[in-house]
């Protein structure tokens, strides 16, 4: 499986991050990929709660069409890391599937809030403007079991040995980490959860400064079941490409059999 992550800096418009975000789709399907990964928030990323809460799109919106039918006409599978969405009244952070015919096979809404207070000053507080998830979500991409995840979740190891438990052979982390948590944290999460539940973890995030001056870290990044990096982006714009041979999975579990003595306490 070709799998391409797509790396930019989003900002407070749609239209604007549509223009960064296209011709890097156009770049993966030159890749030939047949998944196509987009970061957290890929259409709109505001500083502002009120602006994020009223550019919320409902799925029958166009730029929602505009993906759909983009999956389609290229005939790759398309996952939309994050939209902020308005859903049955509500606004979530919600992850779209499309197959290759542009249907729309799976969502995940993120589970886990990023609440939180830096040293640095820095404050955020998501559960102000999404309603969390409730349950996590496999999807099956031609014949492979892939787990769905946003972000903050990937502090939760819990959530990705669900996913490794129920069969799940990678797990996607789309992203829109901090500067100052990315520089801290972002690759040693990443490998840990590849390392201990033994398979892919490919994690599309977003780059660079935004014209409001939120800062994300970048450095999309492929790990696989030993916890080797198959692939990284660096701060800049641009699509990682990798092949994920899918036959590491059972390779990695079979030297160590985790998952067998897993026990809830």
């Amino acid at each position: 499986m070709r799998l391409s992550l797509l790396q930019y800096t989003a900002e407070a418009s749609v239209s604007d991050s549509e223009a960064r975000l296209y011709p890097l789709l156009h770049q993966a399907v030159s890749d030939h990929s047949d998944v196509i990964v987009l970061p957290e928030c890929a259409l709109f990323l505001s500083t502002s709660q009120s602006a994020s809460r009223d550019a919320a799109l409902t799925m029958d919106s166009e730029p929602v069409a505009r993906l759909a039918a983009f999956a389609n006409a290229h005939a790759v599978w398309l996952v939309v890391g994050s939209l902020i969405m308005s859903v049955n009244g509500v606004v979530t952070n919600r992850q779209l599937v499309f197959n290759r015919a542009g249907d729309l096979v799976q969502t995940y809404d993120k589970l886990h809030l990023f609440d939180v207070q830096l040293a640095s000053g820095e404050t955020y507080r998501e559960s102000a403007l999404f309603t969390r998830g409730t349950d996590p979500a496999l999807v099956d991409i031609e014949g492979v079991p892939v787990g769905l995840s946003i972000c903050f979740d990937v502090r939760f190891p819990k959530l990705y040995r669900h996913y490794a438990a129920r069969g799940a052979a990678t797990v996607l982390v789309p992203a829109a980490f901090t500067k100052t948590t990315g520089a801290a944290h972002w690759h040693a999460l990443l490998r840990a959860r590849a390392i201990e539940n033994g398979l892919f973890v490919a994690a599309a995030a977003q780059c660079g400064e935004t014209r409001e001056g939120r800062q994300t870290y970048g450095h999309s990044v492929v790990f696989d079941p030993w916890g080797q990096c198959l692939g990284e982006l660096a701060d800049a714009p641009g699509v990682l490409t990798v092949h994920l041979d899918l036959d590491r999975v059972s390779q990695a579990r079979a030297q160590i059999p985790v998952l067998p003595q897993d026990r809830d306490f």
